[in-house]
């Protein structure tokens, strides 16, 4: 007996869509976006495979599966139709219809095939598909407009312009898009390579899943060409970690579309909309001192970068010809200068220390004693001497912040490494 029409145009959830047609058919239904990610899935009824367990445990398939099946050809079909998966993957034959409204493809419907499909089943399939494909066009106007109004108002947010901060968080509050008394805070995911194919696409796609992401905390983002601005609004008690939570799921969204790592940079949070600004301005230096630093997280606070959040809020041109330069520029040209920067960089931070420095280097005290007298003689400065210290140690500073220490005699760089890591 036929689904029918009528049972359908009642439902406007996908998922009972789906438990209506795996009831009809008596087999398990799921229903996955263009990339093949997990949307949703009926229950089993004993004919699942482990390519359909593993892509409701992952929520999605693998990239080479993924590359496999979509090179079947099965964004061209025009309705149900059967599917021999690749060989060796362990998967049965599947019945795939793919999902369209308005002539665009926003998915596919998968049913496990035991040859036993009758033609009305496939009808019912198709229909399903049919109404599958309008909820799902829906839900991707009103994201889309959604996105695009979050968008507008996180730029004004973060405006340098008072009024139009003013007027922003006016608006944002009374769309409902941030709810009244919380507090806010601002991060920025960068990806490692921002070189990469289809970059801004891949970050609109997680601006856009990020405001589908809940309303509590609320989640406002503004996709860049190589980064990705999100406001997070969060209650102003029992939530301390939830910008943090947010930007790791957001930061591995972004890594998995982008198909390269991603490194975030998060902002003080604020106890007002009006000063979401501030919140982004540390966000602007945090993820610039993430860029350069050896972190153990890629998620980087403004509260966790102590002198380099002082350092950082200057031009890097600036940095680069700053007094501290010239006394690395010689010890970088010196014999042997990585190690003797890793030296200087480990002794200075740890004050001094020539027990525990000679222990992070892994070398005898005798042999620092060498290092260090090496390291006055080139570069002039006394280490009995506090300014002289501080002068070194801000240069070493200022250097991860450049991306390298210049050199004494070409324009070139020479990359310092992370001291623990050096001998």
């Amino acid at each position: 007996m036929s689904m029918g029409a009528e049972s359908l145009q009642k439902s406007e959830s996908l998922q009972e869509l789906i438990d209506l047609l795996a009831e009809r058919l008596q087999r398990s239904v799921a229903l996955d976006d263009v990339a093949l990610n997990l949307i949703a899935a009926s229950r089993h009824f004993g004919d699942e495979d482990t390519v359909r367990v593993q892509s409701i445990l992952g929520r999605g398939v693998d990239p080479e599966l993924q590359a496999q099946v979509l090179a079947l050809g099965i964004a061209d079909l025009d309705g149900p139709r059967r599917i021999e998966p690749p060989v060796g993957l362990g998967a049965k034959p599947r019945i795939c219809a793919p999902v369209r409204c308005a002539g665009v493809l926003l998915g596919y419907l998968w049913l496990i095939d035991d040859e036993c499909i009758t033609a009305e089943d496939l009808r019912d399939t198709a229909l399903v598909a049919d109404q599958t494909g309008m909820i799902l066009y829906r839900r991707e106007l009103f994201l889309q407009r959604r996105q695009a109004r979050a968008s507008s108002l996180l730029r004004d947010l973060i405006s340098a312009d008072e009024p139009t901060r003013a007027a922003a968080a006016h608006e944002a509050l009374d769309e409902e898009l941030v709810p009244p008394d919380t507090e806010v805070t601002i991060g920025i995911i960068a990806p490692r390579d921002p070189t990469g194919e289809g970059l801004s696409d891949a970050l609109l796609q997680t601006a856009q899943h990020g405001t589908s992401m809940s309303t509590t905390p609320a989640i406002l983002c503004l996709p860049r060409s190589h980064e990705l601005v999100v406001l997070v609004a969060h209650p102003s008690e029992g939530a301390a970690q939830e910008p943090d939570k947010v930007m790791h799921r957001l930061m591995a969204n972004a890594a998995e579309r982008t198909r390269t790592s991603a490194m975030v940079g998060v902002g003080d949070r604020r106890s007002r909309l009006t000063d979401a600004h501030r919140s982004y301005q540390e966000a602007v230096v945090a993820v610039r001192a993430a860029r350069f630093l050896s972190r153990t997280d890629d998620v980087v606070t403004w509260d966790s970068l102590g002198v380099y959040g002082l350092l950082a809020r200057l031009d890097p041109q600036e940095l680069a010809l700053g007094a501290p330069a010239m006394p690395l520029a010689r010890l970088a040209a010196s014999r042997n200068g990585d190690v003797l920067l890793a030296t200087a960089e480990t002794f200075l931070d740890l004050a001094g220390s020539m027990r525990r420095s000679a222990e992070a280097l892994h070398i005898h005290r005798a042999t620092l004693y060498q290092r260090l007298a090496r390291i006055e003689e080139v570069t002039g400065l006394d280490l009995d001497d506090g300014g002289d210290r501080l002068t070194l140690h801000l240069g070493l500073k200022l250097a991860r912040l450049t991306g390298g220490v210049p050199t004494a005699d070409r324009g070139g760089s020479t990359i310092v490494d992370n001291p623990r890591r050096s001998s």
